[in-house]
C-alpha cells in the first residue's frame, strides 16, 4: 500500500506539472491551423516534393504532417491505394512525413517540457539531436528521390482538390468562438489520450521501479553506464526513459536538482539511453502502426528507415557531447 501511495503521489505531481503546458501547446498549435496560418507553409511543400521528384500528392501529405503525422500517413496511403503514388514514392513520402515532427516538437515538447526540466543548455542539445534527425531524413528523401525516381511531368495538382469549395456552407469565415470550438473538438480526444497514456505509463513505471521489477533492464543499462563512466544514480532514470522519455527526463531533472549528477552526465546518459529507447518504442508502438497504415512491406521499410536516422542522429550527438561538452 505504501508503494502504491508513493507511486500515485509522484504521478500526480508529474501530471499537474506537465498537463497544463501540454494543453496550451497542443491546442495552441491546432488553433493556428484552424485560423489558416499553416497555409502560409504551402510554398515550402511544393519545392521539397519537386526537388525529390515526388508528385504534388506527396507535398499535400507532407504539409498535413505539420498538423498530424498519422493523418498525413493515412492520406499518403490513400493516394497509394488510388494509384497516385508508387511503392517507392509512398516509402519516401512516409519518411518525409516524419520530418515536420522533429521541428514541431520544439514547440510541443522540448520548450514546454525539456526546458523547465533540464535547463537551457541541455535543452538546446536535446533540440539539436531532434533537428539533426529531421535534416538526415530530409536529405535522404531528396537524394533518394533525385536518383531513384524519374522526374515525370504530371498534369494533376493535388492541391486543387484540397481547396475549400465556395458553395460549401462550412467554407465561410468563422467567429473566434467557433474557431475555439472547432479546435477543442479536433484535439480533445488526442489530449485526453495523451494525458491518460502519460498518467498510466508513469504510474506503471513508478510501481515497477518502487517494487524493483525493472532490475532486468540493468543488464543492458549498467554495462553502458560503466563504459561511459556514469554514476549508478542514472540507472533508475534510464530504466524509466526506455519506457517513457518524459518520465525518465523528469527523474533526471530531480537528480540534477539534488546535484547527484552533473549536466554532462545527465545529457550523456539521455543520449546513450536513446539508443535503447528508440528501438524499443519503434518495435512496441511505431511498427504496428506503420504496417497497419502502409502495409507490411512498405510499413516495415518506413519504420526501419526512420529508426535508422533517429539512431544515427543520437550517435552523432553522443559523440559530440563526449568530445566537446
Amino acid at each position: 500500500m505504501d508503494i502504491l501511495i508513493l507511486s500515485l503521489n509522484t504521478t500526480a505531481a508529474l501530471i499537474s506539472r506537465i498537463g497544463f503546458v501540454m494543453f496550451i501547446s497542443l491546442f495552441g498549435i491546432e488553433l493556428f491551423m484552424q485560423m489558416g496560418l499553416m497555409t502560409y507553409l504551402k510554398p515550402i511543400g511544393r519545392p521539397v516534393a519537386r526537388l525529390a521528384n515526388l508528385p504534388s500528392e506527396s507535398a499535400v501529405s507532407f504539409l498535413s504532417a505539420i498538423g498530424s503525422m498519422i493523418a498525413a500517413h493515412s492520406m499518403a496511403a490513400q493516394f497509394h491505394a488510388d494509384g497516385k503514388l508508387t511503392d517507392r514514392e509512398l516509402i519516401l513520402t512516409g519518411v518525409l512525413n516524419t520530418v515536420p515532427f522533429h521541428f514541431k516538437e520544439v514547440l510541443t515538447f522540448q520548450l514546454p517540457v525539456i526546458l523547465p526540466l533540464l535547463g537551457m543548455r541541455l535543452c538546446l542539445i536535446y533540440i539539436a539531436a531532434f533537428w539533426l534527425t529531421g535534416f538526415l531524413k530530409l536529405g535522404f528523401v531528396l537524394l533518394a528521390g533525385r536518383f531513384t525516381i524519374a522526374g515525370e511531368s504530371r498534369t494533376e495538382d493535388a492541391f486543387k482538390s484540397m481547396t475549400c469549395d465556395p458553395d460549401d456552407p462550412n467554407c465561410g469565415p468563422r467567429t473566434f468562438g467557433q474557431l475555439l470550438k472547432d479546435t477543442w473538438n479536433t484535439r480533445k480526444k488526442m489530449f485526453i489520450r495523451m494525458i491518460t497514456l502519460l498518467s498510466s505509463v508513469t504510474l506503471i513505471i513508478q510501481i515497477l521501479m518502487n517494487t524493483g521489477m525493472l532490475k532486468w533492464l540493468e543488464t543492458l543499462i549498467v554495462p553502458m553506464t560503466s563504459f561511459l563512466d556514469l554514476p549508478a544514480a542514472v540507472v533508475g532514470p534510464l530504466s524509466a526513459y526506455v519506457f517513457s522519455p518524459t518520465v525518465g527526463i523528469t527523474f533526471m531533472s530531480n537528480l540534477l536538482n539534488q546535484q547527484a549528477v552533473t549536466e554532462y552526465q545527465a545529457i550523456l546518459s539521455l543520449m546513450a539511453g536513446s539508443l535503447l529507447m528508440i528501438p524499443f518504442t519503434r518495435i512496441r508502438r511505431t511498427l504496428p502502426r506503420y504496417t497497419a497504415i502502409f502495409g507490411l512491406k512498405n510499413g516495415t521499410l518506413v519504420c526501419a528507415l526512420t529508426t535508422t536516422f533517429s539512431m544515427m542522429a543520437r550517435i552523432l550527438t553522443l559523440v559530440w557531447v563526449l568530445v566537446f561538452f
